[in-house]
């Protein structure tokens, strides 16, 4: 198979929105209320999206290639044999899903858009403690408790905008880093996977493909966002639902009931970023809405101390496991010469 150099890359595999097409037609409702029968291939696509803007040819498009040679290529057939009431898996077809579920969670504009938003409330802070830091270095002694402070609070006043800083591969390393802790978490001891099935078409698909749901019944974008206690819905097909959850309160021999279609859709509304899908012969769910506005982060409340003495071993991303993406990963933090040095991700 050659390299993936498309510039529209699909923010759901296409062969999930086919699950959801006819005739080769995929039905889409936007924010504004607008609908339109729309083909896969211009279905939940961003351009260049995962492509690196600092590399050209084959490495630009590493990270689009990774996605289509080692998630969607080895997940299509397992996911459709789910579809087919294939269940349980085995554990290595198990563990593909779990890897395309957590790749799901992170490769959509709804988790670039959480990221951003993340950055920005927490970009004031972080400046002004390296604020703190560069000023007791330029009067060349250690500031008090009270200095710190003040040096801190004035700093947090008069921060930058964020873009001062920006670096534009910054979105793909989250991406691939939050993969990894994702993916953690949907394979945790005690969380499983349910598969539902219902005998008509009731489910939607959104454009993030997924809807993340917390254990209180809302789908908030509120840090940390995958919560151990998370739910996550992943329609596979108009009648056929798979969700990772940790509880044990799904009662399979019901099936996809009208009840948890009714949830799933209201996931697949929340967590849209611009629009969701349906088959075209399928009914619009009955007072179901889509807000004007795609989820936001609410912004944190500060408050600060002077730091204490740390101890153990400070904060790390965590390990990559598979070689390329490693190399992605590492293609990604290495700056070209002829670019300026990247900001440090948080």
């Amino acid at each position: 198979m050659g390299a993936n150099t498309a510039k529209d890359h699909h923010l759901v595999p296409k062969y999930l929105l086919r699950a959801f097409a006819e005739d080769g037609h995929v039905l889409g409702r936007w924010r504004s209320g607008a609908e339109h029968r729309t083909p896969v291939r211009r279905a939940a696509v961003a351009r260049h999206f995962n492509t690196d803007p600092l590399t050209e040819g084959e490495q630009g498009t590493a990270l689009e290639t990774y996605l289509d040679r080692h998630v969607d290529n080895p997940s299509a057939p397992v996911l459709r044999a789910l579809r087919e009431g294939q269940w349980p898996l085995e554990q290595a077809r198990e563990a593909l899903v779990v890897d395309s579920l957590a790749w799901q969670v992170v490769r959509t504009q709804a988790f670039r858009s959480f990221d951003t938003q993340v950055g920005r409330h927490v970009f004031p802070a972080a400046w002004a403690a390296e604020a703190v830091d560069y000023f007791a270095e330029r009067i060349g002694r250690p500031l008090s408790e009270a200095e710190r402070m003040e040096v801190f609070w004035a700093a947090l006043r008069t921060a930058p905008d964020p873009s001062v800083v920006d670096d534009p591969r910054s979105p793909l390393r989250a991406s691939i880093r939050a993969f990894e802790r994702t993916r953690d978490v949907l394979a945790a001891p005690g969380r499983r996977l349910m598969l539902l099935h219902s005998a008509e078409p009731l489910l939607l698909l959104p454009d993030s493909g997924v809807a993340l749901r917390h254990k209180d019944g809302t789908f908030s974008f509120t840090p940390p966002l995958l919560p151990g206690a998370v739910e996550v819905f992943a329609p596979l097909s108009p009648t056929c639902l798979l969700i990772s959850t940790p509880r044990a309160h799904y009662r399979p021999h019901q099936g996809l009931t009208r009840k948890i279609a009714a949830k799933a859709n209201a996931g697949a509304a929340a967590w849209c970023q611009d629009a969701v899908y349906r088959l075209p012969s399928m009914p619009w769910p009955a007072r179901l809405r889509l807000a004007h506005t795609p989820l936001q982060v609410r912004p944190p409340h500060l408050s600060a101390a002077p730091a204490q003495q740390q101890s153990g071993r400070p904060p790390s991303h965590p390990e990559i496991r598979h070689s390329e993406l490693r190399a992605i990963l590492e293609q990604l933090s290495h700056t070209p010469a002829h670019q300026p040095p990247a900001r440090q991700d948080s």
